[in-house]
């Protein structure tokens, strides 16, 4: 998705560092990871839940042919 390579990072470290100061700098970085954590939370339970829903929608697809099959049958 995104290449940051290690030199990028720290050029936006020292950016940050100079913009936001010192003192905040810990904090801010803390309140990010803590979004990132919860984006990928976030992310992970949304492709969980589309796997289900493409399993559910197979098994239907497999129902409906079996009763297809046995109403043939009869």
């Amino acid at each position: 998705m995104f290449d940051v390579s290690f030199s990028e990072l720290v050029v936006i470290f020292f950016v940050a560092l100079m913009v936001i100061g010192p003192e905040k700098l810990p904090k801010v970085a803390k309140v990010l990871g803590k979004l990132t954590g919860k984006a990928q939370s976030y992310i992970g339970t949304l492709k969980e839940e589309i796997e289900r829903e493409e399993k559910f929608k197979e098994l239907q697809k497999i129902q409906r042919e079996i009763k297809k099959k046995s109403i043939k049958s009869q």
